[in-house]
């Protein structure tokens, strides 16, 4: 299975990466407002079945700040984890900064801690991780990109994407199916999840920045996350993914909810911590920044 997985990743990685060399997606501006309903058309529909208001459903795609993301999305499919430099995280520098904000933070870490048991150390270093802090919060837009993955669902947007990326020969149409299919699935899955979380709110669902694949805010919870585990962390009534109280509670729930428990050694830790992002790297480079946060006896 993990031979597949790698071979199929290989494949993906060269045909987006050709996409994006050769410049075959049309930019933001270049996007017409004929073509643009052609590919977010069955979208709304969709939406709209599933118990989305028409009126804002249509207002919403009708702006001319939602558009077709292919470009982001394709970045998204050509994303690598053994990229990513998590020695930065480890740094004097960084540990020094995860630090001060421990003390900034001191009153809310502390108590959720308490209320939740999880370590603030832990909680602290993947907010470093995530977000250096919260304060590496841009990205593309959160609706454009699930809306672009969801629109995939429908064979003719299927068809119009295919078209401008046939030219590279190194994906079958039936390897490029097989992935859509299951990429759209959970894009409309998220995307649904983002407009109720920015209607309950009353975030404006245009103006809210991301990752490359729609996680958002300072914890980067994807949007079914954010509806499940998210908690106001300084009781003003309101989940605000951007507030770093909610977020450092928020983390906690997560985290208690997938295993985590005062005083858990080191191999359960691993697992818990998993949940949040599966890549061992990661793992590995959050414990190591929470032991440098601890103490020292």
């Amino acid at each position: 299975m993990l031979l597949n997985k790698m071979t199929w990743g290989k494949y993906i990685a060269f045909f987006f990466s050709f996409l994006i060399l050769t410049g075959i997606f049309l930019p933001q501006n270049a996007v017409g407002v004929e073509k643009k309903h052609s590919y977010f058309e069955s979208l709304q529909n969709r939406l709209i079945s599933d118990g989305f208001n028409p009126a804002r459903i249509t207002e919403l795609y009708n702006r001319p700040e939602v558009y077709f993301e292919a470009k982001g999305v394709s970045r998204f499919l050509v994303h690598r984890e053994s990229r990513l430099n998590y020695d930065q995280f480890t740094g004097k520098k960084s540990i020094q900064r995860a630090l001060k904000y421990m003390e900034t933070h001191k009153a809310t870490l502390e108590r959720t801690e308490k209320e939740y048991g999880v370590d603030k150390e832990i909680v602290t270093a993947i907010l470093l991780v995530e977000t250096r802090l919260g304060t590496f919060l841009g990205g593309p837009s959160i609706l454009n990109t699930l809306s672009t993955l969801a629109a995939l669902a429908d064979p003719d947007v299927r068809d119009m994407f295919w078209k401008n990326a046939s030219k590279s020969k190194e994906v079958s149409r039936e390897q490029f199916e097989t992935w859509v299919g299951r990429k759209s699935t959970w894009g409309y899955n998220e995307l649904k999840a983002f407009l109720k979380y920015t209607a309950q709110v009353n975030m404006d669902p245009t103006a809210v920045s991301g990752s490359y694949s729609g996680a958002m805010g300072i914890a980067q919870f994807m949007p079914s996350n954010v509806i499940i585990f998210a908690r106001d962390g300084d009781g003003d009534g309101r989940i605000d993914v951007f507030n770093h109280a909610d977020a450092i509670t928020s983390i906690a729930s997560y985290l208690k909810h997938y295993g985590w428990y005062p005083g858990i050694d080191r191999k359960k830790a691993y697992k818990v911590i998993y949940h949040y992002n599966h890549s061992s790297q990661y793992v590995k480079t959050i414990l190591k920044v929470s032991a440098r946060l601890k103490p020292k006896a």
